[in-house]
């Protein structure tokens, strides 16, 4: 596949996504994709569809560039957390707090690597303390002991 046909495939993907299909969007995946470095069943896959369409109300892609099989966009997502979904992602913030149908929108960046014009592998990079400030989150420090010191 040409970069422009990957980038097109992303952009399909957003639109699926966008639309609340999540066997439209779960149809993009690869059998067996990595996300996040781990290998998953195309089942978990369509599970964290389901629960996108559940949270996720729309996807604006800003910009999408692209690399031979890597593909990389900056997206804002925006939604309400109007409920728990029954698997957790965006770091767990829509399992924590009860669900207000606050208002949030967020930044994300994501990288795919497609292969035979199906996404592979899946990273990205998201403003989740954003996000949950925005979902009325109360964000404490939290402190982290030192490493004991050892002299050799």
């Amino acid at each position: 596949m040409t970069t422009e046909q990957n980038k097109e495939t992303i952009r399909q993907y957003w639109a699926a996504v966008n639309s609340g299909d999540a066997k439209a969007a779960t149809a993009f995946w690869a059998s067996r994709p990595i996300n996040h470095g781990i290998e998953r069943e195309h089942e978990d896959v369509e599970k964290l569809q389901e629960c996108l369409a559940m949270i996720y109300e729309h996807i604006t892609v800003h910009e999408i560039i692209a690399e031979g099989d890597w593909v990389a966009c900056r997206i804002t997502a925006r939604g309400r957390h109007k409920t728990k979904p029954p698997i957790p992602f965006d770091s767990v913030i829509y399992q924590i707090g009860k669900p207000e149908g606050r208002p949030f929108a967020f930044q994300h960046i994501h990288l795919f690597r497609l292969a035979d014009g199906k996404i592979k592998e899946h990273w990205a990079n998201r403003d989740d303390v954003g996000a949950a400030k925005q979902l009325g989150l109360e964000l404490v420090p939290v402190k982290i002991p030192k490493e004991p010191r050892i002299d050799i």
